[in-house]
């Protein structure tokens, strides 16, 4: 039995401060928690970055479609494959640079910015030798042999990140998210274009290399022309050792994290092939792309706040709570949302040929769901300081593994796959909150209360995708009264962040009459 259901013919000084989203005294996403005439200079760019995120999702989601419609989903599988080559070199070997000039006290300092493009350089350097040296075994590995020269060519786009300066996250310390946000517009912008223009003139998945090095030079020269410091290498030992403690967890962070966010895709392309991947790639960006964009934006804008209060017990635990509940509502209006609308959206962006069962799509939306709410943990951890949990909390994700691959072994489809690292993902979620609250970061009463109802929201969805796959309508009132139920408990528990959010569209609505 196939995993994957084949189509019927016919796709990272600071001061005390609210948790707040929001531009200069306006706010963005959210109501702040403290007065207005708190707001100061400094705090510039935030709507500039939400749109920035939001925009190179979309761009990405582009790149897709373009590919989709150009080269067929064999040739998008193959395409998917060198970007998992990639994804996965690059997050085994994340140091937490950007992050670290954000969280760490003196990150303000040209001295550390130095050591970091040391780093940084060095990184890329060694991605692009390790794609120029591992090609042949990777492709042979994926099954697919015929993209080893393809993988070698791929090694130009992280020599040529290498060199993007982090100055752009320096100045975020300050709140000013501008500079970033300029890169992330220049950089998916390039990509979307040259992807495009390759697709039109190659016509197979070497069109993704073309997009990927555009970007990359792109997102170089934008850093650099806004940077406010000289781009410089350095080496100082005080720096480095503190470099070296953040960033040392985070090394098995990053093959932890591939395995755990990425190994769903590998799994699939490399038992069913690079068709089937193709097909699943393309439903999944759907959903992803938005999420991915708006967990970096919550992660960039609550960070430095968390950071700045974490001495401060009472203040952070208000702002943790906050960024907590704010992610659970956006996860579960963003997964009820994929569900209903995903095969529409399917078929309007790939084509009937990419459409698949309703249940595909709730456990894609429940996956994305519960991968987003991660940033939630992760973002409190890594304000802290405590890396360390971040490796925890995706350790704790492979336990996936072994499911999905007795899933795919006895011919449980797709969905069995899927829901194997849905199981994954809450276990993980259970770990870094456990790993919090022995940390006194958290209350941990109060937020395993709202993950168990996040929880049993997700499963509602499922049974909804399950149900009306099956035909199953005796079932229908059952779970209507489960979906408002569910959904009534959590709008009580996360009224705050409600009325936050009604607050500010009436605010906005004022402001346009």
């Amino acid at each position: 039995m196939s995993a994957f259901h084949e189509p019927r013919r016919a796709e990272p000084v600071l001061r005390g401060g609210a948790v707040e989203l929001r531009a200069g005294s306006q706010a963005a996403v959210s109501v702040t928690d403290e007065p207005r005439q708190d707001a100061g200079p400094g705090r510039k760019g935030a709507r500039a970055y939400l749109f920035a995120s939001m925009f190179g999702q979309l761009c990405a989601l582009l790149r897709y479609v373009v590919l989709a419609r150009i080269i067929g989903p064999e040739q998008l599988g193959l395409a998917a494959f060198l970007m998992l080559t990639a994804q996965f070199l690059e997050n085994v070997s994340d140091t937490g640079s950007d992050r670290f000039i954000v969280q760490d006290r003196e990150g303000d300092s040209a001295r550390l910015l130095s050591v970091v493009h040391s780093a940084m350089t060095l990184r890329g350097v060694l991605i692009a030798g390790a794609l120029v040296l591992f090609a042949g075994p990777v492709a042979k590995l994926y099954g697919t042999p015929q993209i080893g020269t393809s993988i070698m060519w791929l090694a130009i786009t992280p020599f040529i990140a290498g060199f993007v300066h982090y100055g752009i996250r320096q100045a975020q310390r300050a709140r000013d998210f501008r500079p970033e946000s300029a890169t992330i517009i220049a950089g998916e912008s390039a990509a979307l274009l040259g992807t495009a223009a390759a697709a039109y003139i190659v016509r197979d998945h070497t069109a993704v290399i073309y997009g990927l090095a555009m970007r990359a030079i792109a997102m170089v020269v934008a850093s650099h022309v806004t940077a406010r410091r000289a781009y410089r290498w350095g080496y100082a030992k005080d720096e480095a050792v503190r470099f070296g403690a953040f960033a040392a967890p985070l090394f098995l962070n990053g093959f932890l994290l591939f395995v755990g966010s990425q190994g769903d895709r590998l799994l699939i392309g490399s038992t069913v092939g690079p068709t089937a991947l193709g097909y699943y790639s393309a439903i999944l960006l759907l959903i992803l792309s938005p999420m991915a964009a708006m967990s970096r934006f919550m992660m960039t804008l609550h960070l430095p706040t968390l950071s700045a209060r974490r001495d401060e017990q009472p203040a952070f635990d208000q702002a943790s709570n906050r960024l907590g509940g704010r992610a659970i509502v956006l996860a579960a209006v963003a997964a009820a949302g994929f569900t209903l609308v995903g095969p529409g959206m399917t078929w309007l962006f790939y084509g009937k040929d990419y459409l698949q069962p309703v249940l595909v799509f709730a456990l894609l939306a429940a996956l994305q769901a519960l991968r987003f709410v991660r940033v939630w943990p992760n973002t409190i951890a890594v304000a802290v300081g405590r890396s360390s949990v971040v490796t925890v909390n995706n350790l704790a994700r492979l336990v996936a593994l072994p499911a999905a691959l007795l899933a795919a072994m006895a011919g449980w489809g797709l969905e069995g796959i899927v829901a194997a690292y849905i199981a994954g993902e809450v276990i993980a979620l259970l770990a870094a909150l456990a790993q919090l609250a022995r940390r006194r970061a958290i209350n941990v009463r109060r937020e395993l209360k709202r993950t168990a109802m996040f929880c049993v929201f997700l499963v509602t969805i499922c049974g909804w995708g399950l149900a009306i796959q099956a035909g199953v309508v005796w079932t229908f009132p059952v779970l209507a009264f489960m979906t408002v139920a569910t959904a009534a408990e959590m709008a009580t528990r996360e009224r705050p962040v409600l009325l936050e959010a009604f607050e500010m569209a009436r605010r906005r609505l004022g402001r346009r009459r």
